[in-house]
């Protein structure tokens, strides 16, 4: 799955990954937040959560798995889900659910908010944010008394690739593109 990011003021730019560092300081509020649950800190569950704090991609238990094997770590699925969900409740990785049939995770690491588009023909995820998005969602929330807690978006469609293959596809099995026109004798 390819993702790409999008940042407010350029819709080529692709947003820069955490700084220098980063992943070491969210290892260290993993472990704090560990300590505080009284759960013991572990090879796996640092290894676990070091693979998805260096990461840039929306991992799925097979991906860390496959990382982590890659890594010589020896860590059963389990294991992974057990960690992601400590993770996820730590406030240090979301969770997210592109339909699929199983959920991906990324850090949290220096995250604004931010909205997907998701191609349902290839699976590509594109990761937007725009400033208009998150005004529209103060404007209506104070139109409509709510207090927003937090917010997810999810646009699905076709990517570009997608759409000028589907109309490279179109084309070419119309009868004038493949010389089958009408007779004219």
């Amino acid at each position: 799955m390819a993702v790409n990011n999008i940042s407010a003021s350029s819709s080529a730019s692709v947003t820069p990954g955490p700084p220098i560092g980063c992943a070491m300081l969210m290892m260290d509020l993993f472990r704090s937040y560990l300590h505080q649950q009284r759960l013991p800190v572990t090879h796996q569950r640092e290894a676990i959560a070091m693979a998805l704090f260096e990461s840039e991609q929306h991992l799925s238990v097979d991906d860390l798995a496959d990382l982590l094997r890659d890594r010589n770590e020896q860590v059963g699925k389990a294991t992974i889900y057990r960690t992601l969900n400590l993770l996820v409740q730590a406030g240090l990785a979301g969770e997210l659910d592109f339909g699929e049939g199983f959920k991906r995770y990324e850090h949290q690491a220096g995250k604004a908010r931010h909205d997907y588009l998701i191609c349902t023909s290839c699976g590509t995820v594109a990761r937007f944010q725009r400033d208009a998005m998150d005004r529209l969602q103060t404007e209506i929330a104070a139109e409509l008394g709510f207090a927003v807690q937090s917010r997810r978006l999810q646009i699905y469609g076709l990517c570009g690739d997608c759409q000028a293959a589907e109309g490279a596809g179109r084309a070419a099995s119309s009868p004038t593109s493949a010389g089958a026109g009408p007779e004219t004798g």
